[in-house]
């Protein structure tokens, strides 16, 4: 047996919260991963958790051991990633989690092409309407905008984001286009989680009460019900940008579309950041700037 044999599964499931979500992550079913880190025990001759139906818990033996594990863990990623490094082909995983209708127009060709100069690199990509929780999620990285739910994570500025208001032709042809904020209360607004929207003409930041027969947490289907002429949608430029180039949607009241959110690459905090990692990101604030947004 070798003296690795039942670590990076221990790891996982400290890591993980759980021996399900540690299988699901290195792909090897809960058994294996039970089997092995019992045996990893037996060879300690210490128990190294305590596992209930709901949860885990670290015995004080395993906490210590977990620590050392994790440091000796590190110091040979950091050992094989350089190695790679010099050699030009950076191996391994990345796992990216993506918020929002940013995707498809920019990031998503980006990633396609970090992807065809590393080949060696497997790239799993995620897509959410939520911030997940990177380190409960196994995430190396996630792309957001607005504002960040988790202050202890790293937050790289990639770009900003404006919210454009819009309605389709099919709308506008029953219904007057407002030329001013305060016929939006005429108007069906198709609404988020908040019933407002916050609006700029870059001198002036307001917020806007609004009122519609459609609301929905999803950009996705925000989208799709401003498409269909239900009524009048706030929703970030990059989503929409696609649609007011083809006429499927028209751009309403523009210089009220100022106030910049700004769109973060967050991942956790390490005291070395992997060469793979670091790569990425580089890749992604490199590539956006070349981007006319």
């Amino acid at each position: 047996m070798s003296r690795w044999d039942g670590i990076d599964e221990f790891i996982q499931v400290v890591d993980q919260g759980s021996f399900t979500a540690a299988a699901d992550q290195l792909q090897m079913s809960t058994s294996q991963i039970s089997k092995r880190v019992a045996k990893l025990e037996d060879r300690l001759g210490a128990r190294l958790m305590i596992r209930t139906t709901r949860q885990i818990r670290l015995t004080e033996e395993g906490e210590q051991f977990y620590l050392r594990c994790r440091q000796a863990v590190e110091t040979f990623n950091r050992a094989e990633e350089t190695v790679l490094a010099h050699s030009n082909q950076p191996r391994g995983h990345l796992k990216i989690n993506i918020n929002g209708c940013f995707q498809d127009r920019f990031i998503v060709p980006i990633l396609a092409e970090f992807s065809r100069q590393y080949p060696k690199l497997a790239l799993q990509v995620d897509f959410s309407d939520g911030q997940p929780n990177i380190l409960r999620s196994g995430y190396d990285l996630s792309i957001c905008y607005g504002e960040l739910n988790d202050s202890s994570l790293v937050a790289r500025k990639l770009a900003d984001n404006y919210n454009y208001l819009v309605a389709s032709p099919d709308y506008l042809s029953k219904h007057n286009a407002p030329i001013s904020v305060d016929e939006l209360q005429e108007h069906n607004c198709l609404s988020g989680k908040a019933r407002h929207w916050i609006l700029s003409n870059g001198s002036e930041t307001i917020k806007v009460k609004i009122s519609g027969n459609w609301q929905s947490d999803n950009g996705g289907a925000l989208l799709n019900a401003a498409r269909s002429g239900l009524g009048i949608a706030q929703l970030p430029f990059f989503s929409v940008v696609d649609d007011i180039e083809r006429g499927d949607l028209v751009q309403l009241l523009p210089d009220w579309s100022r106030y910049p959110e700004a769109v973060w690459i967050v991942y956790a905090q390490q005291r070395h950041l992997p060469v793979k990692l670091r790569l990425l990101v580089d890749f992604l604030v490199t590539q956006i700037r070349n981007i006319q947004l």
